[in-house]
């Protein structure tokens, strides 16, 4: 079954329920979904874009979600989901080349990121898909990895943080980087990240982790770009809760 058009929820409503009943609740683990009103409220606000990727009979094939940061000029892809059906199919593939298009011409971001799972974690549900996979996935459409110990803040009350994943670039403004150049300025980023941390969990903690990742994003030379085709795994930045062992 392939995409026949692409469209975006103007507002929360029955459409926004059904896409996260069934196409972000079973391709996610508990602690990296938002829960359901938390991006309702965005989408009313008008900070947060749905898009929906339709076969002819109106089947959904997939969905991705951005959150845009005004202040920072920072477009973050929140959630890119396809029916489990329809992985390798291409979807995947259209909805993302869609997104970027959309929110690069809308927003004119300095930078589209991504959160994506290290490579190196182990598989957990079926439905979850691969990490390896999922990341082999956004380096083929020219992902970077910022160089930080990334972690998911926690998304929610009672929520957990989702450590051991990694910060990838979808796209860059020239005035965001000089062209050829292998980092990126540190402030719209750091910026970027202190208000997510506070949106999610109400501070900007003084714990390691935070500490680890903030602390990363203070270098006045920027925050490095690794190439993931020329960055071994293991090389690649790695949160902990206790910031030990980072790369």
């Amino acid at each position: 079954m392939t995409i026949s058009r692409i469209i975006e929820l103007g507002e929360p409503g029955p459409d926004f329920d059904a896409v996260y009943r069934d196409m972000l609740a079973p391709n996610f683990p508990a602690h990296e979904l938002e829960p359901a009103e938390v991006i309702a409220e965005g989408i009313a606000a008008g900070t947060t874009s749905v898009l929906v990727a339709l076969a002819e009979d109106g089947h959904r094939l997939g969905t991705a979600i951005g959150e845009w940061d005004a202040d920072h000029r920072v477009q973050l892809l929140t959630y890119l989901a396809v029916d489990g059906r329809r992985r390798a199919g291409g979807v995947g593939g259209r909805l993302l080349d869609a997104a970027r298009q959309r929110w690069v011409a809308r927003y004119r971001p300095l930078v589209l990121l991504a959160e994506v799972e290290h490579p190196a974690t182990e598989a957990g549900e079926a439905a979850w898909g691969d990490p390896r996979r999922r990341f082999d996935f956004y380096v083929r459409r020219g992902a970077r990895v910022l160089d930080l110990p990334y972690f998911q803040p926690a998304l929610g009350e009672g929520a957990q943080r989702g450590y051991g994943m990694l910060l990838i670039t979808l796209y860059l403004d020239d005035e965001f980087r000089e062209p050829g150049a292998d980092r990126v300025p540190s402030a719209p980023v750091r910026g970027f990240l202190e208000d997510y941390l506070r949106e999610c969990e109400g501070e900007v903690a003084d714990d390691a982790a935070t500490t680890a990742l903030l602390a990363a994003c203070a270098d006045d030379r920027g925050i490095g770009l690794l190439d993931p085709a020329a960055t071994p795994v293991e090389r690649l930045p790695r949160s902990t809760p206790n910031a030990a062992g980072l790369s």
